[in-house]
């Protein structure tokens, strides 16, 4: 077993995956190793990467696509790091990042995440501000802040990952948040980095595969989402407001009132229900929102 492993998972991105595998070399420390999980691409990462010439990146292709978590969770399987990170096949980490970690709160913390810095079709965005100070993440603080995206920076000590379970495969999108919300759930201790970890680069290429998020509709995120919603009852103050942002989108009425009257708090029901008609009146001045046929 290797100290760490930088597992990046990528489909049919050719032009974007070398920058970001460069990038994680970049960041390797010698006792650790690069893991490229290919998802079915039409054109194979290793033909992409000329062949993994360094012995510390491996190439791992699976020949049918099952989608992002089952490539997550083979990924996870295969890797021999005892610390896991990720980085999406168009990002770029940090160099130091890694060594920041594993030689800083590793040892003390079951999994982290950093802020980032964010380009947007090659410009880069003004920095956002912190959700914390460097330092543990403070359990009182709101769920929202908690949450992360395997895209910022997150890392997870391999036996946290086996004792936590695979992600989940039965939605498209927010399986990162389902995880996150089980290792809140179950205690871990989270670590935040206020220093970027990672940049991450939000594009359009007519000839790279898009963010899967922006090729899903309202009505397939809303339904992810209510999956998560229906895991995590006790965090509805903020999952709830995610699941009911998407039906007000998509003019889901129906569903968002089954939803609603399901909620046991008085005070809670009320509060996501004003918040679901704020956004239906706000969505439909915008005209974004779309009537449900």
């Amino acid at each position: 077993m290797t100290s760490h492993s930088i597992i990046i998972l990528t489909k049919d991105r050719p032009g974007l995956l070398p920058r970001a595998v460069a990038s994680a070399m970049r960041a390797l420390g010698d006792d650790g190793e690069v893991l490229v999980v290919d998802d079915a691409s039409k054109r194979p990462a290793e033909d992409v990467l000329h062949g993994p010439g360094d012995q510390r990146l491996r190439i791992m292709r699976r020949e049918f696509s099952a989608g992002i978590s089952a490539a997550r969770n083979a990924g996870i399987a295969a890797s021999r790091g005892a610390v896991i990170f990720f980085l999406d096949d168009d990002d770029e980490l940090w160099p130091d990042y890694i060594g920041d970690i594993l030689h800083g709160p590793a040892p003390r913390f079951d999994y982290g995440f950093s802020a980032c810095v964010v380009t947007r079709d090659g410009r880069r965005e003004p920095p956002r501000r912190p959700r914390f100070a460097t330092g543990p993440v403070p359990r009182n603080a709101p769920l929202r802040k908690q949450l992360c995206g395997t895209g910022m920076g997150f890392w997870i000590h391999r036996q946290v990952a086996d004792a936590v379970g695979p992600f989940t495969t039965e939605i498209p999108i927010n399986e990162d948040t389902d995880y996150v919300c089980r290792l809140i759930e179950q205690g871990r201790r989270a670590w935040y980095s206020a220093r970027p970890g990672v940049t991450v680069h939000s594009h359009a290429s007519a000839n790279e595969a898009g963010n899967i998020t922006t090729r899903l509709d309202a009505l397939q995120r809303a339904q992810a989402m209510l999956h998560v919603c229906d895991r995590f009852p006790a965090m509805a103050g903020h999952l709830g407001r995610s699941y009911l942002r998407h039906c007000a989108r998509a003019g889901l009425f129906e569903e968002s009132a089954r939803y609603l009257s399901r909620q046991t708090d008085r005070r809670l029901r009320i509060q996501l229900t004003m918040y679901f008609h704020l956004k239906c009146l706000g969505y439909r001045a915008r005209g974004l929102a779309r009537r449900k046929a």
